[in-house]
C-alpha cells in the first residue's frame, strides 16, 4: 500500500487545475449510487458530497444505496446504465476488490474513473464496554476461546475485508472474520454484540464516541483523531492495507466533455467550506485526481491489491 500512496503522490504533482463547469446537468436529476447501506463511512462521504455539489447544481444531486456483495451490486447497476452522466458510482478500492473477486458483472477497467474524493483509515475497535483494552489482548481472547471471538467488515470483497483477514493471518487467526452489508449495519453489530471486533472507518467510529473503544488504526502514521490509539505497524503487523480510497466513477463512454464538468462540479465540492471542515473532522485525507490521471491511478491500485488479494487467499 505504501507503494500506491508513493504513485498517488507523484501523480498529484501532475494534475493540472479544473476547468469551470460545462452545460450540466443539464436539469435532470443526477444519482450516486451508494454500493453500502445507509450510514456507513461511503455513505456519509456521499452525502457530504450531494450536499456541496448540490450547492450551485441546478439539478437535484440524489443518493440512492444498493447494498450487497461487497459493492458488487451496487456496481452493477452502474455498469448498466446510460453513460450520459446522470448516475455516478461512489466508487474506490471497494470497486477493485469486489471486481477482482468476480462480485461485479464487469471489471473497473469498464467504468469511465472521472474523480478522486479522499483516503480513509480504518480503525480496529470493540464495543466500549467490552474487556478488551488493547489489541493484544483481543488476539489473546481469541486463542484462548477458539471460534468465539469474531471480528465483522463491511461486506464480502470490500477493503476492509481484506484488511479483516490480513490482520487475522498476520496475528494467528484467532478471530473468526464476519460480513455484514455495509458499515452501518457493521456498527449495529458490534453495539448489539453480534460480534466481539469491527474494522471501521474513521468517520464511523468518530460518530459512535463513547460507544465504540479503538485499538488500532491502520495508517502509517497515528490518526489526529485518536491520537493515543497505536498504529498497525507500531504493534508489530505490517503489510496491512492502510484504508480505503474513494472516488466518483459512471458507466464506460461518458463523453469527455461531461466527464470533464463532472470533475470540476467535484472540484468545487471539495473546495467547499463545509467540505473541508468535515474532511478535516473525519480525518479524511484529500486525493484529488482527475480523468485520465484516475484511470491510471486505478490501474496500480488493481496491480497492488491484486497481490494483497492473493497473498491473504480472496483470489487465486
Amino acid at each position: 500500500m505504501r507503494t500506491v500512496l508513493a504513485v498517488l503522490v507523484l501523480i498529484l504533482l501532475l494534475v493540472p487545475g479544473t476547468a469551470g463547469a460545462a452545460a450540466w446537468p443539464e436539469g435532470r436529476a443526477v444519482t450516486i449510487v451508494v454500493p453500502f447501506a445507509a450510514g456507513g463511512g461511503t455513505d456519509i462521504i456521499a452525502r457530504q458530497l450531494q450536499r456541496a455539489m448540490q450547492r450551485f447544481l441546478d439539478a437535484p444531486v440524489v443518493i440512492r444505496n444498493i447494498p450487497g456483495a461487497g459493492s458488487g451490486i451496487g456496481t452493477n447497476e452502474v455498469l448498466r446504465a446510460r453513460p450520459d452522466g446522470h448516475t455516478l458510482l461512489l466508487s474506490g478500492t471497494h470497486t477493485v476488490t469486489a471486481s477482482l473477486q468476480g462480485l461485479t458483472a464487469g471489471s473497473v477497467a469498464q467504468l469511465d474513473h472521472i474523480a478522486s474524493l479522499n483516503w480513509d483509515a480504518f480503525v480496529i475497535g470493540v464495543l466500549e464496554g467490552a474487556p478488551y483494552k488493547t489489541l493484544k489482548e483481543l488476539i489473546e481472547a481469541g486463542k484462548q476461546n477458539p471460534g468465539k471471538v469474531t471480528i465483522g467488515h463491511a461486506g464480502v470483497g470490500a477493503l476492509t475485508h481484506l484488511t479483516a483477514e490480513a490482520l487475522n493471518r498476520a496475528a494467528g487467526t484467532p478471530w473468526t472474520v464476519v460480513p455484514f452489508e455495509g458499515g452501518a449495519r457493521l456498527i449495529a453489530g458490534v453495539l448489539g454484540n453480534v460480534v466481539t471486533a469491527g474494522v471501521f472507518s474513521q468517520s464511523e467510529v468518530v460518530g459512535q464516541a463513547g460507544r465504540l473503544r479503538p485499538l488500532a488504526v491502520t495508517s502509517q502514521r497515528r490518526s489526529p483523531l485518536f491520537p493515543q490509539t497505536p498504529t498497525l505497524e507500531e504493534l508489530g503487523f505490517k503489510g496491512i492495507p492502510q484504508g480505503s480510497f474513494r472516488a466518483v466513477s459512471g458507466p464506460k463512454g461518458i463523453p469527455m466533455e461531461t466527464r470533464r464538468a463532472i470533475a470540476a462540479a467535484v472540484a468545487r465540492a471539495m473546495n467547499d467550506p463545509e467540505w473541508i471542515a468535515f474532511s478535516r473532522q473525519n480525518g479524511l485525507v484529500k486525493t484529488y485526481l482527475a480523468n485520465e490521471d484516475l484511470e491510471r491511478y486505478f490501474g496500480v491500485l488493481t496491480i497492488e491489491l491484486s497481490r494483497l488479494l492473493r497473498q491473504v487467499g480472496l483470489i487465486k
